[in-house]
């Protein structure tokens, strides 16, 4: 192979500045459709990430689970906006839907708790979360993690062994294949029935028996060779395991054409070195994207067996992963490689405590305190759990707020041990991170797609509030297209919405707001307002996703080690008081846009409308001669022309818009039931004419409003009774949350309960002030050991930050 020319030395830095005065003015067809296709993915698309704190990994049956959601934009991990609603899932290993929670998020955190029934089966149990708009992406994209949760039922005291004892052994070539003359490096990983990392020792061997290199895993059943293929030979790894099996492994087929790519980190750089054995060269493109940002391009020629050598500064990227892409001029990818981006630049939080041994109920005061990067205080808020480490451990390189955000949100399959990549005690991080970025794959759109413009289809909008939807249909089964339903608050017809169905059948009510569940009563009519040949279904199907947490081996054998005799009956007390106990009111259900006022008329019928243009008494009506309520207001309003349309039958019309909106203590009616109403039992009558007062309406009050009251009002009406037609549905809300409840123990206070609890303390809003400064106090409990403080949280600019302190109990 050539070496590398003295012309091409210097084209590092001087392609640098090409490639990023290119970004500035994109001519390359390819370039702008990725850069158009990127914009279109960021803006239209946006897609959302979660993650959820939550108080410890491991849990009782009849306990509580903690826990804080941080829901972000994907792009750069601020607060999403997008929805407002976050589902919450508890899942068993038969995939069977075990609890859920249905969560208001504002500013993209919220918070709840589960809490756990007891009699549930002992097992490993998989907690998700994630938002309508994420389902457009696939449940992949969902934050899924196992928990562990013991039964005092159970006797079993070990943990369940995986399935299989076959070992996994993978190659991974850099930049995607092994290419005939061009040496390259080939990365593998080792992992054992569970999915997690063994160690290797071994050889490689060509076909004729000769030994070309040791190789050995460095981290987590990873490792790295370097290897020159050539096309007449076949290659093949000899592998010892970490118990002494012994295993052979074919290297892939090498290409007898391709492009190699070579990426080495040096200091603040990256060094990319790319070479071809095509004898006819090739004008190619080279892209750098994170997230759904093109942040670097260069198009250069290939010259056969000649290396580009090519040096990025780190500072062109942001903390991340960076995909870089070797393609064609026309778009054709030919290599690609995943690198990470560690600038060390989130939030710095500490935390500190008044001292480092405490007595059992004793006070404990901490202190939080987060920077920036240049070490300015950070106003924001966190989520804080204090637990037992002897109940409740913690693996000490396991998934945190960083990790996942930063990592393992944005890779394929299990991730083991994530915390460790970020840890500077670990000299050693970056090296075991690049071989992670070498055989994990990329779980975000493809190359090919973001080329062709192949977004996802979008079945799922974002959520805003609580929603109500079914559809009519016909006894045979067809659509009643723009049929209507209306609905009404069951006990409380004096509100009531309507909805028209398309094409399909369907209706769907928006706007509501209200905690636990709701009973609702729905009437469907088809499009000339009959009841019969008419049936209403609701969509009750709940949605929960089917796909488990991977990797679960390791919670269960960390769980396995806790004693289960330190655990006592009285656990169940201490876990929280309600905050959220109330009666249902009219206001607390319906958004403020169509929120209803004015509590000390509830006696009166009631409507949504706040004010009308005319209010007419019954002592205010003349007697109508054919018994028809409308005959009396001919001539009482300005702008409303009653007409007679048949023997005792009137129609009326207010500024010639039509039909109104005829509405009988808040429920609307035909114009030819008003015959039938005796106007003795009518108190008033008001008129709506303008679009201000008829607004709330909508289209069906644009040719006004006619509302009439009776005496006796809307709480003698009897319930109608239910059929095909109409029906009265139980519909959920937001879930009601729990405050977490932490005894104060004092001179002046005692209990004779014995306080063995696992969760000291939980607080899921810590808000540092302007000085980036916060403090907590809570009391300890009366075991003797050793508390964890974990602390969790990110900034409004997308920063995260994560802390932990240890506390001496005795």
């Amino acid at each position: 192979m050539n070496k590398i020319k003295n012309s091409k030395a210097v084209v590092g830095f001087v392609l640098i500045v090409l490639g990023f005065s290119a970004m500035g003015l994109i001519e390359n067809p390819v370039l702008e459709k990725i850069q158009t296709n990127l914009s279109v993915w960021r803006i239209n698309y946006a897609p959302e990430k979660v993650y959820l704190h939550h108080d410890k990994p491991y849990y009782m049956t009849g306990e509580v689970i903690w826990l804080n959601a941080y829901l972000v934009h994907a792009s750069d991990l601020t607060p999403s906006d997008k929805s407002k609603i976050l589902y919450v899932d508890l899942i068993n290993d038969k995939n069977e839907l075990v609890k859920k929670l249905t969560l208001e998020t504002e500013e993209g955190r919220t918070n709840g708790d589960l809490s756990l029934p007891g009699d549930l089966q002992e097992g490993t149990y998989t907690l998700v979360a994630y938002t309508n708009w994420m389902k457009n992406f696939g449940e992949e994209q969902f934050f899924k993690k196992p928990i562990y949760i013991w039964s005092p039922e159970s006797n079993d005291k070990t943990p369940n062994t995986p399935v299989g004892s076959d070992p996994d052994f993978q190659f991974f070539p850099e930049g995607g294949e092994m290419v005939t003359g061009i040496t390259g490096k080939v990365a593998f990983k080792a992992t054992g029935p569970g999915g997690q990392g063994i160690e290797v020792t071994g050889d490689l061997y060509d076909d004729t028996g000769l030994k070309l290199t040791d190789i050995a895993s460095t981290h987590a059943g990873m490792g790295s060779f370097r290897i020159t293929p050539d096309n007449a030979r076949s290659y093949l790894a000899k592998v010892t395991f970490e118990n002494g099996s012994t295993r052979e492994y074919p290297l892939p087929k090498a290409s007898p054409l391709g492009y190699g790519m070579n990426f080495e980190t040096q200091g603040e750089r990256i060094e990319i070195t790319t070479v071809t054995n095509h004898p006819a060269g090739e004008n190619v493109l080279l892209t750098g994207i994170v997230g759904d940002q093109l942040r670097y391009s260069q198009e250069f020629r290939m010259i056969p067996n000649e290396e580009n050598r090519l040096e990025i500064p780190k500072s062109a990227f942001p903390t991340g992963i960076v995909r870089f892409t070797l393609a064609t001029s026309t778009g054709e990818p030919l290599a690609e490689r995943l690198v990470f981006v560690d600038h060390s630049d989130q939030l710095e939080l500490t935390i500190s405590s008044n001292q480092q041994q405490f007595l059992s109920r004793e006070q404990v005061m901490l202190e939080m305190e987060a920077k920036d990067r240049q070490g300015n205080p950070v106003a924001t808020s966190f989520s804080l759990a204090v637990t037992d480490d002897q109940l409740a451990s913690r693996e000490s390189d396991g998934m945190k707020i960083q990790s996942y955000l930063l990592l393992t949100s944005d890779l394929k399959g299990y991730i083991e041990a994530p915390g460790y990549y970020f840890n500077p005690e670990n000299e050693d991080r970056h090296a075991a991170l690049d071989l992670l970025m070498m055989t994990q794959g990329w779980r975000r759109f493809a190359w090919k797609d973001i080329l062709a413009g192949n977004f996802p289809a979008i079945d799922h909008s974002p959520e805003f509030d609580i929603r109500i939807s079914g559809n009519l249909q016909k006894d045979n089964g067809d659509p009643i297209q723009n049929g209507e339903a209306i609905l009404f608050l069951k006990d409380k017809y004096q509100t009531f919405i309507a909805s028209e169905t398309n094409e399909n059948g369907n209706f769907v009510f928006e706007g509501f707001h209200f905690n636990d569940s709701i009973d609702v009563l729905i009437q469907g009519t088809d499009a000339r307002g009959r009841t019969r040949n008419v049936n209403v279904n609701i969509d009750d199907e709940v949605y929960f996703p089917q796909g488990q947490a991977t990797g679960n081996w390791s919670t269960e054998s960390a769980a396995a080690r806790i004693n289960r005799d330190y655990f006592s009956p009285s656990l169940p007390l201490f876990q929280g008081i309600e905050t959220d106990i109330s009666s249902l009111e009219l206001g607390e259900l319906l958004l403020e846009e169509v929120v209803v006022e004015g509590r000390a008329e509830i006696s009166r019928p009631f409507t949504l409308h706040r004010n009308a243009d005319m209010t007419i008494e019954a002592d205010q009506l003349p007697t109508a001669p054919s018994g028809n309520i409308l005959e009396v207001l001919q001539g009482r309003v300005a702008g409303l022309q009653v007409v007679r349309s048949g023997p005792n039958q009137f129609s009326a019309v207010i500024r010639g818009q039509g039909t109104p909106l005829y509405l009988l203590d808040g429920v609307p009616v035909d114009e030819s039931m008003l015959q039938s109403i005796n106007q003795y039992d009518i108190s008033r009558i008001e008129i709506l004419k303008s679009p201000g007062n008829t607004a709330i309406y909508g289209g069906r009050g644009s040719g006004g409003v006619i509302a009439l009251f009776t005496q006796r009002g809307p709480t003698e009406i009897d319930e109608p009774e239910t059929g095909d037609h109409i029906i009265v549905q139980r519909i959920g809300g937001f879930s009601k949350t729990r405050q977490f409840y932490s005894p104060k123990y004092g001179e002046n206070t005692s209990s004779e309960i014995p306080d063995f609890r696992s969760t000291i303390y939980w607080n899921p809003n810590v808000r540092t002030n302007e000085k980036g400064i916060a403090k907590v106090t809570f009391f300890t409990a009366d075991r003797s050991s050793l508390y964890r403080v974990n602390a969790e949280g990110i900034s409004e600019k997308g920063k995260v930050g994560q802390a932990e302190l240890l506390l001496e109990v005795y």
